[in-house]
């Protein structure tokens, strides 16, 4: 096996379902479904597009921007909704929205052939008739997302209940949890602690931990929705490291026990002395999964 072969099975091999559904944005399949779904006027003839010329395509390409941006922002707000993190976000919204024109401009060609409107078989590119009814099924598609953006705005984002979208309790949900975890990530326990200033932070932070498992289990409740549901099912257990690592905190009771085990957990020790910096990095190696969870937690793109 070569390098080069190895290297792509490594590739792949991290592709699991969970990082597929980020990219792709396979939990909500129904936005294409409904983005594509104006398009079928066109087998009803009430919308028709036609190209007087050819060479107009520069022009015509560039008024189409306009609904495709439109439509591209407004799956781009629901896809932020349904994910926990922002990661792979545009990503998952181009993919979306360029699904939803090819979808809309197969369906206006497939329409253009049923009403013997246009002869695209055998397809043949240097055919002029043909060039135009691909290009008017295309800007037929453009078209239809006038109609599409109106759907999403009207109904999408309203937190409607549809077959084929994450529904509106689960949103709810994690857009409690998200705002909670946010919470944690701007604490100044990430940045210093003193003893002086009491232990009171700790209790704040394990409460509003409970709050998020509760918003948790409450999204887990919710019926269906597997594919979402199993990006979340690791948070508890990186949120109960987070619990036991503040209980560990804590409970060292006296000022210095507590300040170092904050230290070892939280401080950044490129500022810490020479002295104490390696028996702080020593500590922090003996527990380098639980560190490796809290930094995690800490830089989980949230979205703000």
């Amino acid at each position: 096996m070569t390098i080069n072969q190895k290297d792509s099975r490594s590739v792949f091999s991290n592709l699991t379902l969970d990082k597929l559904d980020q990219m792709f944005g396979l939990r909500a399949w129904g936005l294409v479904l409904y983005g594509a779904l104006p398009a079928s006027l066109s087998l009803l003839g009430i919308i028709d597009v036609k190209v007087a010329q050819i060479n107009q395509l520069p022009a015509m390409l560039v008024v189409s921007l306009l609904p495709l941006i439109v439509t591209f922002l407004l799956v781009r707000a629901r896809q932020r909704d349904w994910y926990f993190t922002t990661d792979y976000l545009n990503l998952r919204t181009t993919i979306t929205t360029l699904l939803i024109v090819i979808s809309a401009t197969v369906i206006a060609a497939a329409s253009g052939i049923i009403r013997q409107k246009y002869d695209l078989w055998p397809l043949d590119l240097s055919s002029q008739s043909q060039r135009v009814a691909l290009v008017e099924s295309f800007l037929f598609g453009i078209a239809s997302l006038i109609f599409s953006s109106s759907l999403f705005a009207t109904i999408l984002t309203k937190g409607a209940d549809l077959p084929g979208l994450p529904g509106s309790g689960f949103v709810t949900s994690i857009a409690k949890m998200r705002q909670l975890l946010i919470a944690i990530q701007r604490s100044s326990i990430w940045r210093k602690y003193e003893f002086d200033e009491g232990i009171q932070i700790f209790d704040e932070l394990k409460q509003t931990r409970d709050s998020i498992i509760k918003e948790l289990e409450a999204a887990l409740s919710q019926p269906g929705h597997r594919l979402a549901k199993r990006g979340l099912e690791p948070l508890r257990s990186e949120l109960d490291v987070f619990a036991r690592s503040i209980t560990d905190i804590r409970d060292g009771k006296i000022k210095d026990t507590v300040e170092f085990r904050w230290k070892i957990r939280f401080a950044d020790l490129t500022k810490a002395n020479d002295d104490a910096k390696e028996n702080l990095q020593n500590e922090r190696d003996a527990i380098k999964d639980q560190i490796m969870i809290l930094m995690k937690l800490k830089n989980l793109r949230l979205g703000g």
